[in-house]
């Protein structure tokens, strides 16, 4: 195709049949009266593109050409209708009489007009032609308006015809009535009708404070306003939401991420805690059920445990742990690496014991918790919810999530309760969930098509999952709550219950022992760590009877026991060590480096000696006596004298 020939078929709009989506190009000079065409691609029939296939290479290049129009979809089908409006008449001679007749054919046959049968007016038809002798299908294109975007009515198109005030003072009263609207809207969600019902009342008033001549009775139908003035404050219904309906807010405003489904069986583990919306009839008392429920992220597999709660009864961290021995337990179970959990009190515990089982089995283990008050951030277990909730329904007893909303069978008459039993109910909630674990999902879901049971075995096949199985004891171990008890005469208290056993016969009275008290309820058991050291488990000490020997039997245990202990210390024991020889032995010297006196000595002062007899002394006495008279007079003296002097 020469350039003349493009040139001529781009002026005409056609070419070999097909219409030519041709627009003029602004700032580019060339051909006829200076203009340059250009054909939308986007706009071209399959048919022109595959006849245009031998120069995609070259219609695909950048064109850097200046444009500062921007055309929208409907301008481009507006010319093409227009196009294909005229195109009999082009057709026709321009010095022929089939000419006029051909404007009035055309102007008879009815068209989609904007959505709506209608007419071409025959002048139309000529101005079409007109504009497209001037400047080919480029001057067919429909023109934007030059205030798109803009505002061009302050309230509605009535008011501001009919009322009788300055320019200055409409503005402010429009301000003024948008402020009130958005503001009644934000605050309160109010609804659109009344919203218009309180702005028309308030729009009459501002009115005749601003001076307005026209009486009440004309105002009424000028400040009318209707549900287009209303819906251009709808969005600030978001606010709303966000401070007043936080349910709303996270289900319907915020945007939601997608996850991946993990690889691995195990690697994340889902709980919560979801009401039963069944109605029981057991006893005096109502009871109310709940799910304690797990989810393994990798195949939407879940286990759940029933729990019936009477009068000011509630889940607790016991039932949670209970609930989740059975799967840690479980051969296709097991302790996962990581729990998502809801953020309630009862899931509190979980935090300190995967830091245990971390620091244990050296591996990390982990704990995140939801968002409060969000159950978009437990969505796939809350969606399994759903699901199990429709399975429900066919139990005797469901009620259905509204509580306000009462279920009735007949007229007058509220939903039978369930009244099968505990005992039933609970099978029958196993066998709704095992038809959940059962039933194939959608195949444009997560799982493919497949079931939970059947993800979770291709994922077992798949990864070659082992389950991380704990012992019931370590289990226990792990899941316990940590607390300090002083050991008295040999046993500690808990809970107002007394334990024993052999790890705590060589601890002395008064010491403190950290106690690991299982979650699970009614073990009756609690491990012994002391000074860093694990030292085992001691166990509920048994109450015995007045007149039962077994009491006077396990006594005697104990004390044998508690003997064996000390016997097993004095065995270690060398009885010849003394303390004080050894420190005897440590003193080097008694007095320190000084003159000593001559006559200096130490001695005890010995008070427990009794009191001599009276002839005793007195023969002491006479003794001394006769001892002091050899001295002074010796015998030589006395027989010389003969003994008289």
């Amino acid at each position: 195709m020469t350039i003349q020939v493009a040139r001529r078929h781009f002026a005409k709009g056609f070419y070999k049949g097909e219409v030519l989506p041709v627009v003029a190009l602004p700032g580019q000079r060339g051909g006829k009266g200076g203009m340059v065409w250009g054909l939308v691609l986007d706009k071209c029939s399959p048919a022109l593109l595959a006849k245009l296939e031998a120069v995609q290479t070259g219609l695909k290049a950048p064109l850097n050409a200046p444009s500062s129009r921007t055309f929208q979809p409907w301008q481009f089908e507006e010319q093409l209708a227009r196009l294909e409006a005229i195109r009999p008449i082009l057709a026709k001679d321009k010095r022929s009489t089939a000419l006029d007749v051909a404007y009035r054919q055309v102007a008879a046959q009815p068209r989609v007009i904007a959505g709506a049968v209608g007419y071409h007016a025959e002048n139309t038809l000529r101005d079409w032609v007109r504009l497209y002798e001037a400047k080919g299908a480029a001057g067919l294109m429909p023109a934007q308006r030059k205030d798109r975007g803009e505002k061009r009515v302050l309230i509605t198109r009535e008011w501001d015809g009919a009322v009788d005030l300055a320019e200055d003072a409409r503005a402010k009263i429009a301000q003024a009535l948008n402020e009130k609207a958005r503001s009644m809207i934000a605050n309160d969600g109010t609804s659109n009708r009344e919203v218009i019902r309180i702005c028309e009342r308030w729009l009459v008033c501002a009115c005749l404070d601003a001076g307005s001549q026209l009486s009440r009775a004309q105002l009424g139908p000028v400040c009318a306003l209707n549900q287009k003035w209303a819906g251009q404050f709808d969005h600030y219904r978001l606010l709303h939401a966000k401070t007043k309906d936080h349910k709303a807010w996270q289900d319907y405003a915020v945007p939601r991420i997608g996850r991946a489904l993990p690889d691995r069986p195990m690697d994340v583990l889902i709980g919560d805690v979801h009401y039963v919306d069944i109605a029981v009839a057991e006893g005096k008392h109502p009871v109310r059920a709940r799910l304690i429920a797990w989810m393994d992220a990798a195949s939407h597999f879940i286990w759940v445990t029933p729990v019936f709660l009477g009068k000011g009864q509630g889940v607790r961290q016991e039932d949670v742990a209970e609930s989740l021995s059975q799967v840690a337990l479980c051969p296709h179970g097991g302790i996962p690496l990581e729990y998502y959990l809801d953020n309630g009190a009862e899931y509190a515990a979980l935090s300190a014991a995967m830091a245990r089982l971390s620091v244990a089995a050296d591996m990390q283990f982990g704990v995140t918790l939801a968002k409060p008050y969000a159950a978009q951030s437990k969505g796939l277990i809350e969606g399994c919810f759903n699901i199990i909730e429709g399975i429900f329904k066919g139990l005797p007893g469901w009620i259905g999530g509204d509580r306000t909303n009462k279920k009735s069978v007949r007229k007058g008459q509220v939903v039978a309760p369930y009244g099968k039993g505990l005992a039933a109910l609970e099978a029958d909630i196993r066998a709704a969930v095992a038809i959940y674990n059962d039933r194939p999902q959608r195949r444009a879901g997560r799982l493919g098509g497949l079931s939970p049971l059947q993800m979770l075995e291709a994922k077992i096949a798949a990864s070659e999952f082992v389950a991380r199985q704990p012992s019931e004891e370590v289990f226990d171990m792990v899941f316990s709550r940590q607390e300090v008890r002083a050991v008295r005469s040999g046993v500690i208290t808990i809970d107002g219950r007394t334990f024993e056993g052999p790890c705590l016969d060589t601890i002395m009275a008064g010491d403190k022992v950290e106690v690991l008290v299982p979650l699970r309820k009614d073990k009756g058991r609690a491990f012994i760590k002391h000074r860093g050291r694990d030292l085992g488990w001691v166990q509920i000490m048994p109450i015995f009877a007045h007149s039962d020997r077994g009491g006077a039997r396990f006594q005697g245990e104990l004390e044998a026991r508690k003997g064996r202990a000390v016997a097993a210390l004095a065995a270690t024991v060398n009885p010849a060590e003394s303390t004080f020889e050894n420190q005897k032995s440590l003193v080097e010297r008694l007095v320190p480096n000084a003159p000593v006196p001559e006559f200096w000595a130490t001695t005890a002062i010995d008070k427990t000696i009794l009191p001599k007899p009276q002839r005793d002394i007195e023969a002491e006495e006479d003794e001394r006596l006769r001892a002091f008279n050899d001295d002074v007079f010796p015998m030589k003296d006395r027989r010389a004298s003969e003994g008289n002097r």
